[in-house]
């Protein structure tokens, strides 16, 4: 069993999605409630053994009991989870209120207070009732999709939608259903015209794209539905409680260990093919020579296996053509390409041989520059550390390998290399990390206080006694860099990224600069393989953490000492967003001895006044405010607007999240274009000043 603080902060939340119009084809992402649009699905292709192994009904009971063992504050599957899961499952199938009539929902809801009771008895005929009345409901919708995106609509009258699940009924009748279809349907017009500004190109996009939404419906079996059904109860618990399929748990070993074994490409799905996203820097793919080398947005027609005949991938699902290019190192998968190539750009096909490696993903590591800030004509030497996550190799650290890829050894190597330098400050910049391994954030906050408590937790421990509280200490040995340190966060910033940050504002040992508070993500989850791994795994809640002072993140985050706009604030998220969040009461300080010297009145009001009056008279911040108060404004407002005049402010919110995820893959430091570091590192530079 090993512990995590990993809730995967989405890139861009569910109401952002919503708003995109593919609210019919979600894929409602159960581990962390958020969703991507089927177009847009991107998946590392990577390997690993396996057998014949499936989720049914015979395991459904006890992997239940598995997760009220040790919750945090569930050990029993009472009528107020049964209630709870209900909901959730009907809420993850049909996260829009598309595609149930009101008298599906209510029939279901007698079972409401039954589920658990139906579960003890391996009863689950409610269950297939569910699955069997969505798969019929959503062919009537499609018989009324195919009437419905054949009419002219006329872009230019003023009407708009209400995104907001809480306040839309379930429609009664067919008549409510085709209103509401109706408005769907232009509006996803509406989008695709955005990029092909031809109405019938864009219908022609968005009836392949339910064609292909009706498969996947019909595709779904029994082993999908326990799935479902499990996070379903699982996330009834609290939001980051799930159970993973064994696809999902081996995304999440990959994001944990930076590892993966496979031939080293990224991979997405759009109107039906798998395209190659991306080539994995020094991967098997990338290693081709340049002839047979793949390509960005190659088309994946057909996989085969060594020698084997090769199989037809077209119009299936991502997770399926990935489940066929993944196998162990120095096995060969033969991969069956189209590439637009020639002046007229026309097709053609290649079959492309490649022989399956491990392969580390560096991108996802730590990294450092030193940057010369100038403040008042003198010059500041500052590092600057990039961390995207607190990752571990567990498979190697359960060998006991003293040299296990770790986070913590990463930032050990950096800190040398920026103190060999002189380096006059560090910036450690957690803006982005969603979390990772417990031991690894308390690793790398030790580096920068003596001896010391890191955080506390009060929860379940490992023999089941609940409201335990447990207190770990720092295990580094003194401290390792004693010089003037800043940490940066936004809202994507959660779990270990705000143990670091709390850990580092509790003992005033630096200054935290934020457009924001953190997410707000204070819980811990113990992971569980199951089958080692092939049956997937289970991650379950099984404590609350505390900054040394007593008080947790949890809900509200950490707040930052300076705050300077940024584009990321535009998204209203946090945990005390999710549904069903734990709470927390304060518990007594852990005896510590907070830093003197790093953080006082003085410095923290110098800093802030410093910080605004630049702001203030940068033009370009006068902009981005404008902007993000516009943006903000629109991303946040549950009703939307369907006129044409509506997509330019559509488009321009989908540039602010691609450039948010380009920018984590572009240059280390931008600052033509980053704003909110620019002004972070004169905010370092003064700092420096000041404590010297």
């Amino acid at each position: 069993m090993t512990e995590y603080l990993i809730p995967r902060v989405p890139n861009v939340p569910l109401e952002t999605i919503l708003r995109t119009g593919s609210i019919a084809v979600l894929i409602q992402n159960r581990k962390h409630r958020f969703a991507i649009t089927a177009v847009t699905l991107i998946i590392l292709v990577f390997g690993c053994s396996r057998k014949g192994s499936s989720l049914s009904r015979e395991n459904v009971n006890s992997f239940v009991n598995d997760f009220l063992k040790i919750h945090v504050k569930y050990s029993n599957f009472d009528d107020k989870l049964s209630e709870r899961t209900l909901e959730n499952l009907i809420s993850h199938l049909d996260p829009g209120k598309y595609i149930f009539y009101k008298v599906d929902v209510d029939r279901f809801m007698v079972n409401r207070t039954q589920i658990d009771d139906f579960v003890a008895q391996g009863e689950y005929g409610f269950l297939f009732d569910i699955f069997g009345t969505y798969r019929k409901r959503y062919h009537e919708k499609m018989e009324l999709f195919n009437r419905l995106v054949a009419r002219d609509y006329d872009f230019t009258k003023d009407e708009t939608m209400l995104l907001d699940r809480d306040k839309i009924e379930y429609v009664k009748n067919v008549n409510d259903a085709e209103d509401r279809w109706r408005k769907n349907i232009k509006l996803q017009l509406l989008n695709y015209m955005a990029a092909v500004k031809d109405v019938s190109e864009a219908r022609e996009k968005l009836k392949k794209k339910y064609n292909l939404a009706v498969k996947r419906v019909d595709e779904m079996d029994a082993e999908k539905m326990f799935a479902m059904f499990l996070n379903a109860f699982s996330m009834a618990l609290d939001p980051h409680s799930n159970y993973l399929t064994r696809e999902e748990h081996e995304d999440f070993m990959i994001q944990t260990n930076l590892k993966l074994e496979g031939i080293g490409i990224m991979l997405r799905s759009e109107d039906g093919f798998v395209l190659v996203e991306q080539i994995i820097p020094n991967g098997a793919a990338e290693k081709l020579p340049e002839q047979m080398q793949l390509k960005p947005n190659d088309k994946i027609i057909a996989v085969a296996q060594g020698d084997g005949e090769p199989m037809d991938v077209i119009d299936m699902d991502l997770r399926d053509v990935v489940k066929k290019i993944r196998g162990k190192e120095g096995t060969e998968v033969r991969l069956t390409i189209l590439r637009k190539a020639g002046e007229k750009k026309e097709p053609i096909r290649m079959v492309i041989p490649i022989v399956r490696e491990v392969i580390k993903l560096e991108e996802q590591a730590a990294k450092s520059e030193i940057l010369s800030v100038d403040l008042g004509g003198k010059g500041r030497k500052i590092g600057y550390i990039k961390l995207p996550s607190f990752y571990l190799d567990f498979d190697a650290a359960q060998r006991f390998d003293p040299n296990t890829r770790s986070s913590f050894r990463d930032m050990l190597a950096i800190l040398q290399n920026l103190k060999k330098s002189q380096v006059e400050g560090i910036v450690i910049d957690l803006r982005g990390n969603p979390g990772g391994a417990l031991d690894e954030a308390i690793n790398i906050a030790g580096l920068f206080i003596d001896q010391g408590p890191i955080l506390q937790i009060k929860g379940t421990d490992r023999w089941g006694n609940r409201d335990t509280i447990k207190v770990l200490d720092d295990n580094y040995p003194g401290v390792y860099y004693a010089g003037p340190l800043v940490i940066l966060v936004d809202k994507f910033s959660a779990s270990a990224s705000e143990i670091l940050a709390g850990a580092i504002k509790d003992y005033k040992r630096g200054i935290i600069i934020g457009p924001s508070s953190t997410f707000g993500k204070g819980s811990v989850q113990s992971y569980q393989k199951l089958m080692e791994g092939l049956m997937g795994a289970i991650k379950i809640t099984t404590g609350l953490f505390y900054q040394p002072g007593g008080t947790s993140n949890h809900l509200n985050g950490i707040q930052p000492h300076v705050i300077v706009p940024d584009m990321s604030s535009i998204w209203d998220i946090g945990e005390n967003k999710l549904r069903y969040p734990l709470q927390w009461e304060r518990i007594p300080s852990t005896r510590f001895n907070p830093e003197r010297k790093y953080v006082t009145d003085t410095i923290l009001s110098t800093l802030v006044s410093r910080s605004t009056n630049r702001v203030k008279g940068d033009a370009g911040f006068r902009k981005l405010q404008e902007k993000i108060a516009r943006l903000k404004a629109a991303v946040n407002t549950k009703v939307i607007s369907l006129k044409k005049e509506a997509e330019s402010l559509e488009s321009e919110i989908k540039d602010v999240e691609q450039d948010m995820r380009k920018s984590r893959k572009k240059n280390l430091v931008d600052l033509e274009n980053d704003l909110f570091l620019k002004e972070a590192l004169q905010v370092a530079a003064d700092y420096v000043g000041l404590l010297k």
